[in-house]
């Protein structure tokens, strides 16, 4: 048990190992002290305590997320070591292990059968960074708190080496596209439950996904919706929580809350959604079965209407794209596109710089438009005009 430990810990136990030999062959021989074995919770038993108190406290995503990563990936390796006994060789190893193999194997675990295809596909940077610096890191703070490691531990166990990562590129629809998918959810029916199945028109899908395409809305604060938000005689919806994996929760980050311009035509389509009586708590976007709209669950007819229309097919997230691009190329205020999408001006230049007109370009362009005399005096060669704040005369 000494030895383990001493190798979880990244120490060469042969010094350990050689003192008790040399007990054994002598009895009366006096031997040095062992170091003291790690005491306290391991990591599965504080795993459990834990992530029972998550739940009241982060939105539902997070929490699965958490959950994953813990128990699919970290728990099967270090679930038996100590809290107090983690080392970095520890979170390097697993580390290397999740970038080689993927998912970890457990030990003695027996051999898959053969014809069974292996799970164990390496992951990708970007998880294994959501794995170890995300959602183990969440865990190990609390630990902190707890007294369990110190701060200086906690940054040495997380000072972990990454191969480099590209984020990937935003992939927006082009004008042509999204108009085809709109018309294709304007005219198609679904099964909606009336006495068995019948098939109709369910203006709800058309409306929830025009409000992304024209918005800048993320999926989920569109789903999360209800009558309370909107205010159609203005023209703007309030952001106040999302819906995802079934439960409302807040929204993604604290420049979530906010409040959205909508543009005419949107505002005409949720106002025909809108019914007589008017319940405040009521989802604005209901799926055929009259519950609140879950972005998952619509993936299926969103992946249909862009093979149906010979459209390459891509993510929910992609409206957001969409929208964030076309504002970008009609020269949209970046104070503006802040506050519509939610997203900090830094995140989105780094995101969406390729579709932001180049700073000097626009200044001097607006400098044109101001004083368009100063320019056409610098199209002429050997000028004896002094080109000063006032205009020349004529």
């Amino acid at each position: 048990m000494l030895v383990g430990a001493l190798i979880r810990a990244g120490k060469d136990p042969t010094a350990v190992l050689d003192e008790h030999l040399s007990a054994r062959a002598d009895p009366n021989r006096v031997t040095a002290l062992a170091p003291p074995v790690p005491t306290g919770p391991t990591l599965t038993a504080y795993y459990e305590r834990w992530i029972g108190k998550q739940e009241p406290l982060i939105r539902r995503a997070q929490l699965r997320d958490y959950e994953r990563h813990l128990k699919g990936y970290v728990l099967p390796v270090l679930g038996a070591v100590a809290v107090t006994a983690l080392t970095p060789s520890d979170l390097s190893g697993l580390q290397t292990e999740l970038l080689t193999n993927g998912r970890p194997r457990v030990p003695a675990a027996p051999p898959p059968r053969r014809g069974t295809p292996s799970r164990h596909v390496p992951l990708s940077a970007k998880t294994v960074r959501n794995i170890l610096g995300g959602s183990l890191r969440a865990m190990l703070r609390e630990a902190r708190k707890d007294g369990l490691l110190t701060r200086e531990q906690v940054l040495d166990l997380m000072d972990l080496k990454w191969p480099d990562h590209e984020t990937p590129e935003p992939d927006p629809f082009t004008a042509d596209e999204r108009e085809r998918i709109l018309a294709w959810f304007a005219a198609r029916t679904f099964r909606v439950p009336a006495a068995g199945y019948v098939l109709r028109l369910h203006p709800a899908y058309h409306a929830y996904l025009h409000l992304l395409f024209w918005s800048g809305m993320r999926p989920s604060e569109a789903a999360g919706l209800q009558w309370q938000d909107v205010d159609l005689p203005r023209a703007t919806v309030d952001i106040r929580r999302s819906r995802h994996l079934g439960s409302y929760g807040k929204p993604k980050t604290q420049s979530a809350r906010r409040t959205v311009q909508l543009f005419p035509e949107t505002v005409g389509l949720l106002r025909q959604l809108q019914p007589l009586r008017v319940e405040p708590t009521a989802p604005v976007f209901a799926h055929t079965r009259g519950g609140p709209i879950e972005p998952n669950a619509l993936l299926p007819h969103w992946y249909a209407a862009q093979r149906a229309c010979g459209i390459r097919v891509r993510g929910l997230y992609s409206t957001k794209d969409t929208f964030v691009s076309t504002a970008l190329e009609l020269g949209a205020t970046n104070a503006w596109l802040e506050q519509q999408t939610g997203v900090a001006y830094a995140t989105l230049r780094k995101h969406y710089g390729k579709w932001m007109p180049e700073d000097r370009e626009r200044e001097l362009r607006r400098f044109a438009e101001a004083a368009p005399w100063l320019f056409s005096l610098s199209t002429k060669v050997g000028s004896t005009h002094r080109v000063t704040g006032n205009k020349p005369r004529r």
